[in-house]
């Protein structure tokens, strides 16, 4: 079964995130006021998502643990190209002391 996160904006845009078998993410919602940047998207209200961006950090979902690379426009949305997080045990810089 795939993992869906929905993400609402502050215009109440609802955007859904669904993992793909092949460890990517389809990104859908409303995509008619957007920027889209070489290596970003940014719909009116949100999210901005940028390439080397944790895709937890911004959806504030912890099963979304993967690192943009990209993106390629389909029907629905995008698709978030994604490579795995390579996590170290060791290393606690990301945690504030």
């Amino acid at each position: 079964m795939s993992q869906v996160a929905k993400y609402e904006n502050r215009y109440g845009d609802v955007y859904t995130f669904t993992k793909q078998e092949d460890g990517n993410v389809l990104w859908e919602g409303n995509f008619e006021r957007v920027k889209v940047g070489g290596d970003s998207i940014d719909p009116a209200g949100g999210p901005y998502i940028k390439a080397g961006q944790m895709l937890s950090h911004i959806i504030w979902f912890d099963e979304f643990n993967v690192i943009v690379e990209s993106f390629e426009r389909v029907d629905t949305g995008y698709i978030i190209k994604c490579k795995e997080h390579e996590y170290d045990p060791n290393d606690f810089s990301h945690l504030d002391y």
